[in-house]
């Protein structure tokens, strides 16, 4: 092929030659009309041509000399794919995301792998024998700039804002569009101390530009700026609960701009050389080619330790880490349902908007243009489809299992809801494709028969044909009430939480009576229909007379005795199912005495953490001002019918026996694993427990301290794991003076404490107790971990800080790191919580729980572990868990 010299050299050559003959003929005419003006006009002629083709010439030969660099047109798309898959892998989480999307580009273009290593070491060799006189775009000190801010959309605006300062001050500077006067004040401006921007930052600035940073036309939304520690993708997450569609789209687009900066800085080792058109090819490739970053079925995704590969908890686990790992231009929305044991997964994906697509694109021949609605709807069609191969490949690699992967593609717009794509991937079929070429979308989705309508490449409407909350996805048995399923667990489950069979993990005692409470409303006559009493009567008899549950046979008798006596009407069914569940003498006590003590307690029912201002000089909770006669009758109505329960034993403990309450299911799984004894356990009512948790506050209000406190001891048999119980037997024994049982209590509650509201109060009162002990570090750390576990409870926590500084100004003078805080707590042995014994156990226990498909009791370990972490893949386990059915 002819260099471009020597065509520059011939052009030169021809043109000489053809002014030779042009001069002679022009003599030769002017000599034949024999005109002398004739002749000297000819001549000026010719010398003004033959001057400015000498200008040529200089110019092409200046032009044409070696420099030893690169202009900035010479790299190509390609170039920038090709650095992707030669360049070292970015450090961090994404490593293997990264260069599994390079590999992805580089089959998007059809370059091997040879040819990409001899474009990236001829263009690093260029980019290093002559650096631009050019800023680099710092994508690292942009983002600590931004993740810092306090206003992220200012700080984005100051960033464009700089970059098209610097370039029109270049453009001033240089005053014409010709090459070298551009170099030129390139490098005045560097001298100057003001570098032009890069072709990068052009970019950068463009796509903020287009995606509507600087629009009037919607106020954008309050966002906090979050980076994936897995993937490095960029979240813009909207504050407010409410937010205008248009708003949310320009969200989106901004946020697709970022991660455009981000895959930028990621793939181009020049970050001063590449072009605004490598990087429009970059993007591009890499919408183009999302599905090679997954691999073939036969690599299925790996498990953690601990985890059964294919349980409930390890199959979410991977789809989810999976997922978040992932390399893409736009953000992902969606949710998932999943049942395992059959072989389903089902994902409802909000789709990317055609908006949010860039308004600007490269096309081949053209170079970048201005994007038509058109282009980027076929754009948004064709990343929707890619989408569903990716995310179906991500769950069957999840799995051998998962045999059917649903998939339905919506949007919702400011007035409509849309599925434009529903489909149901089989395994068999899936593992045919390619992923790492899928340039045929239309060949790659037609085996399964999707359910879209696709016109010129673009999706229009459909109809979804699955619903995620279906039977198949959902199965309803796994919402069984826990006390009345004598399921068995396998072995590694049952030693996981610490019973063989799902009823050992029941709390609620009173879930037969409500279960045959429902039947009995079902089938209940109302009062104005001719012996409406008597037909009632006989049903509730036939329902419940018989049933080997005493406490159900009492519901029956007592309900039955309402029914005749009028005191419930058949009308009223609602007042007909309490009677029968709670309609007994000591549930009716608990709620007259709740009456009469209501809103009369400092720090509310549960006294768990008495505000500052109610102690006394010496730190004790003052009472709040309870009339006497009050909590003297509120005592004896409960006395009365607790006397007999307990004189009688019904709920003492045996030798084979124990009786216990629990507040919730992580209670009561923990209580299984690290402190059951070899007994059945049995649950007491819900009111037995509260009676004596409200007569020993009634105690309290009389000041009888030492009534208060054996009723506390009372509460911490029954419950030693619930928190109130917990916290009002420290509190009953600090006003009895008792400050070391207090502390050890404490202490010892510190140890099993799991969640982080209990641990909050906790580390609050065991501040207060290492205060009057004058270990004031300790009381300082103390502090500090009750904010970091109750952040609501900061300002109360800042103010007692504030008091304990001030009056030891030479002790705490500043913030305790995290090693300081252990350190500390260790020298006076208060636990560090929670434990790694009681953090091991609940982890277990979350995977055993989902494992065996115990739903209630799942979502209760699963809620407490979303209250310790913001991590993207507890919350799609989570989000995962679907909510018990409607009966």
């Amino acid at each position: 092929m002819i260099s471009r010299d020597k065509r520059q050299r011939t052009i030169l050559l021809a043109s000489q030659i053809l002014l030779a003959l042009i001069g002679a003929s022009s003599v030769w005419a002017a000599f034949a009309l024999g005109g002398t003006e004739w002749m000297l006009t000819t001549l000026g002629a010719l010398f003004g041509m033959a001057v400015a083709l000498l200008v040529v010439a200089f110019r092409m030969s200046e032009s044409s000399a070696p420099t030893g660099g690169r202009t900035r047109g010479e790299a190509n798309g390609k170039e920038a794919v090709t650095k992707a898959v030669a360049e070292e892998a970015p450090a961090g989480e994404g490593v293997a995301q990264a260069r599994q999307a390079a590999k992805g580009l580089l089959a998007a273009t059809g370059e091997d792998e040879a040819s990409a290593q001899s474009s990236v070491q001829a263009s690093t060799h260029a980019s290093v024998a002559a650096p631009s006189p050019v800023s680099q775009l710092d994508y690292e000190r942009t983002m600590e700039t931004l993740l810092g801010s306090a206003d992220p959309w200012a700080e984005l605006k100051l960033f464009v804002g700089d970059i098209r300062t610097r370039q029109a001050h270049t453009r001033a500077q240089g005053g014409t569009d010709d090459a070298s006067a551009s170099d030129a004040s390139e490098a005045e401006a560097a001298i100057n101390g003001t570098l032009a921007p890069s072709e990068l930052e052009l970019f950068v600035a463009r796509q903020l530009e287009e995606a509507g940073l600087f629009s009037k036309d919607v106020e954008l939304p309050e966002v906090r700026i979050a980076k994936s520690e897995r993937s490095g993708r960029i979240d813009l997450r909207i504050k407010e609960q409410k937010c205008a569609y248009l708003a949310r789209v320009r969200v989106l687009s901004i946020e697709a701009a970022l991660n455009a900066m981000r895959f930028s800085d990621t793939y181009f080792d020049d970050l001063c050389g590449a072009t605004q058109v490598q990087a429009y090819k970059l993007i591009q490739n890499l919408t183009s080619s999302i599905c090679a970053q997954s691999l073939g079925l036969d690599e299925p995704l790996e498990a953690e330790v601990g985890e059964d590969p294919d349980g409930e908890w390890a199959v979410r686990r991977k789809i989810a880490q999976a997922i978040d790992e992932l390399q893409l231009p736009y953000r992902l929305e969606w949710s998932m349902r999943a049942n395992v044991r059959d072989g389903n997964v089902s994902f409802k994906v909000t789709l990317t908007p055609e908006s949010v697509f860039p308004a600007s694109m490269y096309v081949e021949g053209l170079g970048v243009v201005q994007s038509s609605r058109e282009m980027r709807r076929k754009a948004a069609s064709a990343y929707a489809q890619r989408i569903a191969l990716l995310m179906a490949a991500t769950a069957f690699r999840a799995s051998w299992r998962i045999k059917h992967v649903w998939f339905a593609g919506t949007i919702d717009t400011a007035t409509r809801h849309w599925c434009y794509l529903s489909v149901d991937f089989d395994r068999w079929r899936f593992s045919k494709l390619d992923l790492a070429h899928v340039d045929d979308l239309p060949r790659a989705m037609r085996p399964f028969v999707p359910t879209m309508r696709i016109e010129n490449d673009i999706l229009r409407p459909v109809k979804q044909t699955f619903d995620p909350e279906e039977p198949r996805f959902c199965p309803p048995e796994r919402f069984a009430a826990v006390s009345l399923t004598s399921r068995r667990l396998k072995p590694p489950l049952a030693q996981a939480l610490g019973t063989p069979s799902v009823n050992g993990l029941a709390i609620e005692e009173a879930d037969k009576r409500r279960m045959v409470a429902s039947d009995i409303l079902l089938n209940l006559v109302p009062s104005h229909e001719e012996k409406s009493t008597e037909r009632n009567v006989r049903m509730v008899m036939e329902l419940a007379a018989n049933d080997p549950d005493p406490t159900v046979r009492s519901a029956a008798e007592r309900t039955v005795r309402a029914l005749i006596d009028g005191t419930v009407d058949s009308s009223e069914p609602l007042d007909v199912g309490d009677q029968f569940v709670s309609g007994d003498a000591l549930t009716q006590a608990v709620r007259d005495a709740k009456r009469l003590l209501a809103h009369k307690m400092v720090g509310g029912a549960s006294n768990a953490a008495p505000r500052p201002d109610a102690r006394d000089g010496e730190g004790r909770a003052k009472e709040a001002n309870v009339p006497s006669q009050d909590a003297i009758a509120a005592a004896r109505i409960l006395t009365k019918v607790l006397a007999p329960i307990d004189e009688n034993g019904l709920y003492a403990d045996s030798p084979t026996i124990e009786h216990r309450y629990f507040g919730n299911y992580v209670d009561r799984a923990l209580y299984n694993r690290m402190l059951a004894r070899e007994r059945s356990v049995f649950l007491v009512p819900d009111a037995y427990f509260e009676a004596h948790f409200i007569l020993s506050v009634a105690y309290l209000a009389q000041h009888d301290y030492d009534a208060a406190l054996s009723e506390a001891w009372r509460l911490f048999e029954l419950a030693p794991l619930d928190r109130n119980a917990n916290m009002h037997l420290v509190r009953c024994l600090e006003e009895c003076e008792k400050m070391d049982e207090a502390r050890k209590a404490l202490t010892d509650y510190l140890k099993l404490a799991h969640d982080p509201d209990s641990l909050g109060v906790a580390y609050y009162r065991m501040a207060f107790f290492q205060w009057q002990a004058n270990n004031l570090l300790a009381a300082q750390a103390c502090y500090q971990l009750a904010m970091t576990f109750s952040p609501s409870a900061a300002g109360i926590i800042s103010v007692e800080l504030a008091a304990l500084a001030l009056q030891n100004p030479q002790a705490l003078t500043r913030e305790l790191s995290q090693e300081q805080v252990v350190e500390v707590l260790e020298d006076a042995g208060v636990p560090l919580a929670p434990t790694q014994e009681v953090s091991q156990t609940f982890m277990e226990c979350t995977r055993a729980s989902l494992d065996a498909e115990v739903f209630p009791v799942a979502k209760n370990f699963a809620a407490v572990l979303g209250s310790f972490t913001s991590d993207d893949v507890v919350r799609a386990i989570i989000d995962s868990l679907e909510d018990a059915p409607d009966r």
